[in-house]
């Protein structure tokens, strides 16, 4: 392994260490062998110097010469050793919370925030940190575990939230721990329910809402910091009073769930579930644009938002016209709706209104 100066750079030289920006988001993984357009993109985020291996390796014949078939970013990061692990390690440990989850309801386990969430923390720094996490849950989107899988991810989503946020320490401990707890509730439904692969009734969708409640009764007993007591009972209310089980509004509405709120709605819809497909985030970003200030906390929906459309950048789309290409540029007024390069064109979605990305790929 040897440190090389970015302009010194050339196709068939393997990525030997993750690259990051300056501001902490995956450029390209580990193993990566570089090719024109990679060199390109590096040099495009103004690093200086990165690691890579002391041989260089084959280009694929077709990267250079038929860059429209070339993997995407996506399709490069899945096949990385580091996703392939991640991706065991998540599905292991929601494996195991479900037990976990199952004895503390039936009274056999006591319930130990720090041994609880003990693995998110390793999940978290398997992942490269907030520069990561988006890049690995972003990829895991063909599993349809509404309760485990998700509480795992909801967990890691509101630890990056509150990164971002730049809240101390003890804050980013209560929402990691919130957003793995927030659907505790879930394990007191009935299994049937849970497993139903078609959309509910309207009696299914009260009977559902009821984990709130439920999830609460659970943990209200135990010693544990009120907040996170709070997220699992609130992460359904709406500061305009629209959600539920209290339709309380405002400030009335924890700090703490106000960000599982937020990232138990993003983790649910942009995932995969039983009766439907997964949306493309940047149809539930659109959601989040139009029904922002409204329903959610302003400090916790901007700061989502904006730092949660920079780890796109570099992701490969397919508009809703069949064309496909690289999103290079966030527009800060219309995030849902960036500059996107298809082949040599640049296609402005701000003005190009009849457009939209219907799928990252």
């Amino acid at each position: 392994m040897k440190l090389i100066s970015v302009d010194k750079l050339e196709p068939g030289l393997v990525v030997s260490e993750n690259i990051y920006t300056i501001d902490d988001r995956l450029v390209l993984p580990k193993g990566t062998i570089l090719t024109d357009k990679d060199i390109e993109r590096i040099r495009s985020h103004s690093l200086y110097n990165i690691f890579v291996e002391n041989e260089k390796k084959p280009v694929p014949l077709d990267i250079p010469h038929k860059p429209a078939v070339a993997l995407s970013y996506a399709e490069r990061l899945r096949n990385s050793e580091e996703f392939i692990k991640f991706k065991q390690h998540i599905e292991e440990n929601a494996k195991e919370l479900e037990e976990s989850f199952k004895m503390i309801a039936n009274g056999t386990m006591a319930l130990d925030i720090d041994k609880l969430t003990e693995p998110v923390y390793h999940l978290f720094v398997e992942a490269g940190g907030t520069a990561g996490v988006f890049d690995m849950l972003h990829n895991l989107r063909d599993n349809s575990d509404a309760v485990y899988m998700h509480s795992l991810n909801v967990s890691l989503i509101c630890n990056t939230i509150a990164n971002w946020m730049k809240l101390p320490e003890q804050k980013v401990q209560l929402a990691t721990a919130a957003g793995l707890l927030h659907d505790i509730g879930k394990v007191l439904l009935p299994q049937e329910l849970l497993d139903k692969d078609t959309p509910y009734t309207e009696y299914e969708a009260r009977l559902l809402k009821e984990h709130v409640v439920k999830g609460y009764e659970l943990i209200k007993d135990k010693d544990i910091d009120q907040q996170i007591k709070n997220s699992v009972i609130m992460h359904h209310e709406f500061r305009d009073g629209s959600g539920y089980p209290f339709h309380i509004k405002g400030d009335q509405i924890d700090e703490i769930a106000s960000i599982v709120t937020v990232a138990n709605i993003y983790d649910e819809l942009t995932s995969k579930r039983k009766y439907r497909a997964p949306l493309c985030p940047f149809e539930v970003i659109s959601k989040f644009e139009e029904e922002g200030y409204e329903k959610f906390d302003a400090d916790v929906i901007i700061t989502f938002l904006t730092n949660i459309v920079n780890t796109f950048i570099a992701n490969r789309v397919m508009l809703n016209n069949g064309q496909t290409g690289d999103i290079i540029y966030i527009h800060p007024e219309h995030l849902s709706r960036p500059t996107v390069k298809c082949g040599e064109d640049y296609i402005n979605l701000e003005l190009e209104r009849k457009l939209s990305i219907v799928a990252v790929i």
